[in-house]
């Protein structure tokens, strides 16, 4: 069969009312693997693109599956209910969609759903505190458009073409290594283990040999025995693509999670210690007006989509708006491609209306 590369579309939409966030969804794809995380996922015929989508199910209670989206889309729609209004959720995902913005290349939307004729009054007084809001921020000029019928997600999949491929034009460069960050895992009979997941970096092909890295012990050797995208066998699959993989290798289903990733031998190291420059968001509040190491606060970073706890244990004293070095020490290994690891500093309690991304760090290596 053709293996001509399709244009793949990584969506996050993100909001409070997941009846919205479900309506835009369905809008780009049929309903795929769910857990913490909403998949939809569609090859469009009218516009011979891919799109596929993701929502963070649980949130806001949950703040890591939010930043898992977040990381593994590059295209954010915040879906705003009109009824409700702007919330301190609400100002959350902005935090979230703005920090990405500055730290990789996404592109940002904002949509207001929810509009009849008891909310639309509220409609010019949202939009101006959404404009207030984002003027100190990098995603100021992002465009605000209003879902009033069915017909208008048409013009929401044409804009997310028209972001996609301003990430695209970004985007161009060919990457030495392949990696593929795992979003679910499970077994298949006659086929054996089975993943889910997102080509980040360069090419994956049948028949490859590449490794599972990710936990506390050595790297193990996996093949690459089979491909799928959007339920169709291909021999190869590129940067942007979600896969299926099927794994021939002394690998069980218990062993792999988000911790994991699939990448070319020998590339990524894990790193329990480092010294890092850490930014604390101007939002932020700490209890004691500073990020410092006397605080015994534990923290989480999330590098790729894994997660660790971390203890700040030396470094300076940071205001929010500001950065410093810091000294963090990880309980579980992350892993990197041996530039450095750079990942996002966060609480991970349950939501109680305050702030839980609290900034982000880059390894220094010398």
């Amino acid at each position: 069969m053709s293996e001509a590369k399709e244009r793949t579309f990584l969506v996050g939409i993100f909001g409070d009312n997941f009846e919205y966030r479900k309506l835009l969804g369905q809008a780009l794809g049929a309903p795929g693997t769910s857990s913490d995380i909403q998949f939809y996922n569609r090859l469009d015929s009218q516009l011979g693109e891919v799109f596929i989508a993701l929502t963070p199910i649980d949130y806001p209670e949950k703040l890591k599956p939010f930043l898992q989206t977040l990381i593994l889309t590059n295209i954010h729609i915040l879906v705003i209910d009109v009824e409700a209004g702007l919330n301190a959720s609400v100002g959350e995902i902005l935090v979230g969609l703005d920090m990405f913005h500055q730290i990789s290349t996404t592109k940002a939307l904002i949509i207001l759903n929810g509009i009849n004729s008891n909310s639309e009054w509220k409609l010019l007084q949202i939009k101006e505190k959404i404009e207030s809001l984002l003027s100190n921020t990098s995603l100021k000029g992002t465009e605000i458009f209003e879902i009033r019928q069915k017909d208008d997600y048409n013009f929401v999949k044409k804009k997310i073409v028209d972001l996609g491929l301003e990430v695209f034009n970004t985007e161009l460069n060919e990457s030495n290594y392949t990696k593929i960050l795992i979003d679910h895992a499970f077994s298949v009979k006659g086929i054996g283990t089975v993943i889910l997941g997102i080509v980040k970096n360069g090419t994956v092909h049948s028949n490859q040999m590449l490794e599972l890295t990710g936990n506390s012990g050595a790297a193990k050797k996996v093949i690459i025995r089979g491909i799928q995208k959007h339920d169709r066998d291909f021999k190869e699959a590129h940067e942007g693509d979600r896969v299926g993989l099927a794994l021939k290798g002394n690998i069980s289903v218990s062993e792999i999670s988000r911790d994991n990733i699939i990448t070319t031998q020998g590339i990524f190291k894990g790193e329990k210690e480092i010294r890092a420059k850490v930014y604390i968001n101007q939002f932020f509040r700490p209890k004691k007006g500073i990020i410092a190491s006397n605080d015994s606060i534990q923290y989480h970073g999330i590098v790729e989509i894994k997660s660790s706890p971390l203890k700040i244990i030396d470094g300076n004293e940071i205001i929010p708006g500001n950065s410093g070095i810091l000294t963090l020490k990880f309980d579980k290994p992350l892993f990197h491609n041996g530039s450095g690891l750079r990942g996002i500093l966060c609480d991970l309690n349950k939501f109680e209306n305050k702030l839980r991304i609290i900034g982000h760090f880059e390894q220094l290596l010398n």
